[in-house]
């Protein structure tokens, strides 16, 4: 359950600088270039812990292909014109119905009663605190594109995590023997493995998604020769049209005086997203079902807004502070649940 928690911290921080980067660069060249740089950076790392994913590697390869690739070219599609938190509230919620009613359809990952009632009572405080504040946001430009693109890319996280557990599952025992330390995460729900070979999985992952990611650059590129909305979107601000582009006198207290330059941005999102955020969760399916660990990580769609408030001067309604007991009192009743 730690790895959950942790991974909503990151992900609640890493939706809101995702959006800078690509007010500066387009959607597109920001996904890409942190997924590279995520890469390499988490291949030194499985390198200096010399673990392995065995089988699984063609799995989890998948993984990251669904989930980062596809889920987050749509989800970095969806940011500019929904905003951090309206987009975090419609992938994470519905990216953990997703996952839970995949995972036991297909392999039986199944739930007990009351983890289930905790789960749905999580999803409920994150709705409680951001609907009000979605509402006096008012409806933004496109608003159906971004809802769909959001709904593609809670789909593909969704879906990712069910491979990805399906993977950590079907480790060979010499590949996973039980820790301690990884011990935390929850009441013999699932194959517990050793850090080392959470960290390589990570990194298969972001193979995969790096590697589609990378493709959709390169498609782009080729159709920015012919096509406007090919190159709007490798253009600065590429994604937030017709909307308004925020400029950084529009920033909040601490994101106007942070560097306003992509090299900070995209490093700053391949830091708290895919290679802290990610590895936090591929920690959690080692002993949570898919659908506990992305609910518990959808309370990073609470966490964007006061980050928002920071990084890009949005307002913090009142509700989200209802809405944020609610989800503790969740997240206590999982904890009660699991153990």
């Amino acid at each position: 359950m730690i790895g959950g928690i942790l991974s909503a911290l990151l992900f609640g921080v890493t939706s809101v600088v995702a959006r800078r980067a690509i007010r500066l660069v387009g959607f597109v060249r920001a996904n890409a270039w942190r997924l590279a740089l995520s890469a390499v950076v988490l291949g030194l790392a499985s390198l200096a812990f010399g673990g392995g994913t065995g089988a699984a590697t063609v799995t989890l390869l998948g993984a990251g292909a669904i989930g980062l690739g596809i889920g987050g070219v749509a989800l970095f599609r969806a940011l500019p014109l929904l905003g951090a938190p309206l987009a975090s509230l419609v992938v994470e919620t519905l990216a953990a119905v997703v996952a839970a009613g995949a995972a036991w359809a297909w392999f039986d990952d199944r739930l007990t009663l009351e983890v289930v009632v905790a789960c749905v009572v999580i999803l409920v405080g994150v709705v409680a605190g951001l609907v009000p504040y979605v509402r006096r946001e008012g409806a933004p430009p496109r608003l159906g594109l971004g809802l769909t693109t959001a709904a593609l890319a809670a789909a593909a996280q969704g879906l990712g995590l069910v491979l990805t557990r399906k993977a950590l599952l079907e480790m060979p025992a010499a590949d996973a023997p039980a820790t301690a330390a990884l011990a935390l995460g929850g009441g013999g729900l699932g194959a517990r493995t050793t850090l080392e070979n959470v960290v390589s999985a990570s990194f298969v992952r972001l193979l995969g998604g790096a590697a589609v990611a990378l493709v959709a650059w390169g498609v782009v590129v080729l159709f920015a020769r012919r096509s406007a909305g090919a190159r709007a979107a490798l253009a600065e601000a590429g994604g937030f049209e017709p909307g308004e582009v925020p400029t950084s006198a529009d920033l909040g207290a601490v994101g106007s005086r942070l560097p306003d330059t992509p090299a900070f941005w995209v490093g700053a999102n391949a830091v708290v997203g895919p290679i802290l955020g990610v590895t936090a969760l591929v920690w959690a399916l080692t002993t949570l079902q898919p659908g506990v660990a992305q609910a518990i990580t959808a309370v990073a769609a609470l966490i964007s807004v006061p980050v928002a408030h920071w990084l890009e001067g949005h307002e913090q309604p009142p509700w989200m502070f209802v809405g944020a007991a609610i989800a503790a009192a969740g997240l206590w009743g999982l904890f009660l649940g699991i153990t």
